[in-house]
């Protein structure tokens, strides 16, 4: 028991950084498709990630020494089908006369290992008929492929890690965890009466999505900085100018480079850029977002991107890390220490301030943020429901 337990644990303890790296990516998706992120589809699809690790483990770990695998005689391949049925009943002293025999099929370690390899692939089948819509033939091909894709990297002695396999590659395992997955696929059935569908949870992420929440706006900021940070990076890199500066600058000149390269690329890439593509940037494009003029919903001004970014990028995201340089700066001179303290408390006071109300009008959907409401832009969605597309389409070829 403990060698199906381990694997379980060590995979529960992985999860978390494998669902972090896959947030982001999975959030990105949801924006760029349905513009919404349900709850319920986030617990099943990161669910049924833990279940994909746990049954991997399940098949490679624990993982044996490589001086006590070299040292194995025993096979690695067997392709001879109901092997396991066929040793089970064997090792079980079954005699079908002799009622006595008939406990020992039972209480037989045999018959757990094959129920076992039934049992692990019994969920991938109600994945795969409930929240996939997989038909049966799909659903037995697609076990079956899985199970296939673990026999053979058991046979590859792990990618060639070991200097030979180290587990038994058996045809049984195949016969098995495709039966796990079509009963799976039985099972699922009921699912489909007390959870929603998947069509129920597109139309619940469709209709979410003319409210345009903070976390899509703030994943479509990230994507834009990504693209600008790994930008500067490159041309820190290839760009002879800045290269040179780097390399000789001190800590108040490297300083002043990222403050003028960040003001430009705000400048250059929110301010006229969101302009000229007309409310557009990458990260909004692939998040189905648009900055528009607040009073009509028409192509933002020139002086209102302006207002909008040099409040938000000149102003409120630099304001912490301002006032702390410059508490570092000023604090070397032991005469200035209190002033400067002072001043610093006052600073972070209003910036805290400012935080909460800005939380506070988040809170509450009617109100605007400050940069918004000052420049009279908002965001809106751009992404149009695939039914009032089609009707739409419908609607103009009838006209």
């Amino acid at each position: 028991m403990r060698s199906y337990i381990e694997p379980i644990l060590t995979a529960a303890w992985l999860f978390p950084l494998v669902a972090a790296m896959i947030t982001f990516p999975y959030m990105v998706h949801q924006y760029r498709r349905y513009g919404a992120i349900l709850l319920l589809r986030t617990v099943i699809l990161y669910s049924f990630v833990l279940y994909l690790m746990c049954a991997y483990f399940l098949t490679m770990l624990p993982l044996p020494s490589r001086a006590i695998v070299a040292g194995l005689t025993t096979p690695y391949l067997q392709l001879t089908p109901f092997t396991d049925v066929v040793r089970w009943v064997r090792q079980s002293g079954f005699v079908f006369s002799d009622l006595s025999t008939w406990s020992g099929l039972i209480v037989n370690r045999d018959l757990f290992i094959i129920v076992a390899n039934v049992v692990m692939m019994i969920p991938l089948g109600i994945y795969l008929r409930y929240y996939f819509s997989c038909s049966l033939k799909k659903t037995v091909l697609i076990t079956l492929g899985v199970s296939l894709i673990f026999e053979l990297t058991q046979l590859s002695a792990l990618f060639g890690i070991y200097p030979r396999p180290y587990r038994l590659c058996e045809t049984d395992d195949l016969m098995t965890n495709t039966l796990g997955g079509l009963i799976g696929y039985w099972l699922a059935k009921p699912l489909t009466h007390l959870l929603p569908s998947r069509a129920r949870m597109d139309e619940l992420a469709y209709r979410r999505a003319a409210h345009v929440s903070v976390t899509r706006r703030i994943t479509a900021a990230i994507m834009d900085w990504l693209l600008l940070g790994g930008t500067a990076a490159v041309a820190t890199v290839f760009v002879p100018p800045l290269r040179a500066l780097y390399r000789g600058a001190d800590q108040t000149e490297m300083l002043i480079t990222l403050g003028i390269l960040y003001a430009a690329m705000v400048m250059l890439y929110f301010i006229f850029g969101e302009w000229l593509q007309k409310g557009l940037t990458i990260g909004k494009r692939l998040t189905h977002l648009r900055l528009v003029d607040a009073r009509d919903d028409s192509r933002p001004k020139l002086w209102q991107c302006a207002v909008r970014y040099s409040l938000l990028y000149y102003g409120v995201i630099p304001l912490p890390f301002g006032a702390l340089l410059f508490l570092q700066h000023a604090t070397d001179d032991d005469n200035m220490a209190w002033p400067t303290l002072l001043i610093w408390f006052l600073l972070m006071l209003i910036y805290t301030v400012c935080v909460v109300w800005t939380i506070l009008r988040v809170l509450n959907r009617s109100s605007q943020l400050p940069h918004s409401a000052l420049s009279r832009t908002r965001i809106i969605s751009t992404l149009v429901p695939p039914e009032k597309a089609i009707a739409d389409d419908n609607s103009v070829r009838h006209a």
